[in-house]
């Protein structure tokens, strides 16, 4: 058991896979405890933000549990954390008044609601959530601005693990 796992723990791709999915989970985790617990309440974008998260830990069981496709899995990640950054990099600007946010900048979606009383319940407890109005700031960033640095670091770990396999072989 302890020279699979030293074997798995030797091979950086696998070491990527399983950073990708603890650093996904450890995301997920701090939008849910802050959604839940200190009640920010989060915007569409933010939601968006939050996929690419869960789209990893989803492909990283998935090469685990069919154990291949490691490099595939790992690229996909990557790709995934890319994308996030782009997503976060949009709803950094949108906050700055860079770029003009979506249309449907609330954090309730109001359309599956039928029956008028229900429509003014759903209106009057809850509040509008802007995508260009951040709640929240930790050193001077909002979390999208945070968001966008931890997915680009990520993102460029995968280009420099593959970077050292390739010179290493």
């Amino acid at each position: 058991m302890q020279k699979k796992l030293n074997k798995y723990l030797k091979n950086p791709i696998i070491l990527y896979l399983f950073l990708s999915a603890f650093s996904s989970f450890l995301a997920l985790l701090l939008a849910y405890i802050s959604e839940f617990i200190f009640n920010l309440q989060p915007c569409i974008l933010c939601y968006y933000q939050r996929k690419p998260y869960f789209a990893i830990l989803f492909i990283v069981a998935l090469v685990f549990w069919l154990k291949k496709y490691q490099k595939i899995g790992a690229i996909l990640c990557a790709t995934l954390f890319l994308t996030n950054a782009v997503i976060a990099f949009y709803h950094s600007g949108v906050e700055q008044k860079f770029f003009k946010g979506p249309t449907t900048c609330s954090s309730q979606n109001l359309n599956n609601i039928t029956d008028l009383k229900e429509f003014e319940m759903a209106i009057l407890s809850t509040r509008a959530v802007r995508c260009d109005e951040p709640e929240f700031y930790f050193l001077n960033l909002t979390m999208a601005n945070w968001n966008f640095i931890y997915s680009l670091i990520l993102f460029l770990l995968v280009i420099i693990i593959f970077n050292k396999r390739i010179h290493k072989y």
